[in-house]
């Protein structure tokens, strides 16, 4: 998505910055989704979830594409696996 235009980017900013709202409420009514889980199994979904809705939350704050910052493809992607592992995580009990 290297030539997306500035349009594209805002509605994948938009639909990121929905997901991790979504996210942090579901989290905030269910979070024994994490807390059940063993340390060896918690500590990287931790530092999972807080890369991706840090970056979720703070993408429309950038007025200026940083040259090291991910894509806003890359970021929903990262957003969107963690959504799976959660759904996943509140589906299998």
């Amino acid at each position: 998505m290297g030539n997306a235009s500035p349009r594209d980017e805002s509605r994948l900013t938009l639909v990121g910055l929905l997901l991790a709202a979504g996210l942090a409420v579901w989290l905030l009514f269910e979070p024994e989704l994490i807390g059940a889980l063993p340390m060896p199994l918690r500590l990287p979904l931790v530092l999972l979830g807080v890369a991706t809705l840090g970056a979720a939350f703070s993408a429309p704050l950038v007025m200026e594409r940083a040259r090291r910052a991910p894509s806003s493809a890359w970021r929903l992607g990262a957003l969107v696996a963690f959504t799976l592992l959660l759904a996943g995580r509140a589906l299998s009990g």
